[in-house]
Formats: C-alpha cells, structure tokens, sequence
C-alpha cells in the first residue's frame, strides 16, 4: 500500500540513493571526459548520465523490488501500453546541456506516479549539495499572496518564440514581472523555494522532466496545470511520454489570480 508510512519507510534509502547518484555525476563533472554521445532524438548522453542511472536503478529494485521502474534512459516507447498503477519515474541526469557547459543547473530525479499522479518526488543539485523531498501525504501549506511584481521562472536552456509572445502578451496587459532564469527541474523547486511565482511552459518537456519537482511544489502548496483542460498535470499516458503545455504556480493564489489571463493568451498560442 502506498501511504504516508510507505513515503517514511524509505525516504533515507531515497535520500541515499539521490546523494550516490549525484557523487558519480559529479565525479564525471570533475574529470576531463564526459564521453558525450548523442541520443537518436539529438539530445546529448554522458558517462554521467549512464552511471547515476545504473545507481539509482539498482538502488530502487533494492528498495522496492516490486514497483516498476521508467527511467529516461531505458525508456521504450512500448512499456506505455502496459504501465502499473504505480511505478517509479526516474531522470538520472536533467539538464545535460547544463551540465556539459559546467553550471550548476541540473539535477537528480526521482517520482513516484500512482493513479496517473506525482504523489512523491526527490529532487537533488549534485553542485549545490541540496536535496528536496515532497509528497501528497504531507502538504505544508503557506500564506497566499500575489506580489506585485511577478517573478516568472524561465530555462536558461530552451527559450522559444512561445516564450517571447508570453512575455509580450503580459506587457500588453500591464503585468509587472521580473525574469529568474533556471535550468532543468530547479525551475519547479524555485517555485518551491519562493524564489519564483509562475513557471510557463509552452514547448516540450517529458513526464520524467518534472513529476518529482511537482511533487515537491504540491507539498508546498503549489500546483502545476495543463493549460489545455485547466487540471492539475497527470502522467502514465498511454500515447506519449510527452507533456501538454502547462503553468505551474507558486500557490492556490497566484493560480486564481492569473489562470484566466493565461486562458486568454493560450486561446492565441493555439
């Protein structure tokens, strides 16, 4: 049964198992060889990449050998037609980009879906040495507000002409925001940490690239919703692996003060 017991039972196996992972990235961050390859769809694979995958495989089947594993780097398209209820999401390394280019901006991930949702994310930044953790069962909820300046967290790695035509729509509507720019998952943990309002996203992501950071940001109030059918994100599609646009916000706040503007830019993007 997956509860708040279960989360409890394992989480320092999980802390363990993230803190493993981000020792062996960072000793292939450290070196002169990353080995870079690139995948068939362009994107670029690492010796980092392989080695905290193989961890953190090794470390779940240990942990709870009965729970399937989707990882980003032995995924198959074919394992969507015969998805559990329930199963381990799993980004060994998000952000290679960054990590290639040696900032700090990528992480460690690991997600547990159930019923179609992120009930439990783990989160590190192997540079930073910071691990968040976040589940369902233990929701801390904060105090709703909507600054009057917005901060809008944006990739350091991905902008696009969505993005722009976003942030002119808001100079259109008088909305006074500031950009932070993050790399991979942090963008959701920036939210998290208040340090961000609004994430946007308006290209590609896949499921394994955000469901433990939306884990995280649930626990602390926040939410992440596809734009499309105005509900929270769920996962374990059986047509994709991919992610409908979507906004995620810093809490139930800044959701209820912003979401009807942002249907109205989403009815031009489509």
């Amino acid at each position: 049964m997956i509860d708040k017991a279960f989360i409890d039972v394992h989480l320092d196996g999980l802390k363990d198992c993230v803190k493993d992972a981000s020792k062996a990235i960072l000793e292939v961050y450290d070196s002169d060889d990353f080995g870079e390859t690139n995948k068939k769809d362009g994107s670029p694979l690492t010796i980092a990449d392989k080695n905290a995958n193989e961890i953190i495989l090794s470390k779940l089947n240990f942990l709870t050998p009965d729970i399937p594993i989707i990882s980003e780097e032995t995924f198959e398209s074919e394992s969507l037609q015969a998805l559990s209820e329930t199963y381990w999401l799993v980004d060994p390394l998000d952000g290679t980009k960054e990590f290639i280019n040696k900032t700090s901006e990528f992480t460690v991930n690991i997600a547990l879906i159930n019923n179609r949702r992120s009930i439990f994310g783990i989160v590190a930044a192997p540079v930073r040495g910071k691990i968040w953790n976040g589940s369902i069962f233990d929701i801390r909820s904060e105090v709703d507000s909507v600054p009057e300046n917005i901060r809008i967290v944006m990739s350091k790695s991905h902008k696009n002409e969505n993005d722009k035509k976003f942030l002119d729509f808001l100079d259109m509507n008088e909305v006074q925001y500031q950009i932070v720019e993050k790399g991979s998952s942090l963008k959701l943990c920036s939210l998290a940490d208040n340090e961000a309002d609004i994430y946007p996203r308006f290209g590609p992501t896949s499921e394994w690239d955000i469901a433990a950071a939306h884990a995280v940001l649930n626990s602390c109030g926040g939410s992440v919703i596809n734009i499309k059918e105005e509900t929270e994100l769920d996962y374990a599609k059986k047509s994709t692996i991919l992610n409908p646009y979507f906004i995620a916000f810093r809490n139930k706040a800044l959701e209820n003060e912003f979401l009807d503007l942002l249907r109205d830019f989403f009815k031009k993007l489509v």
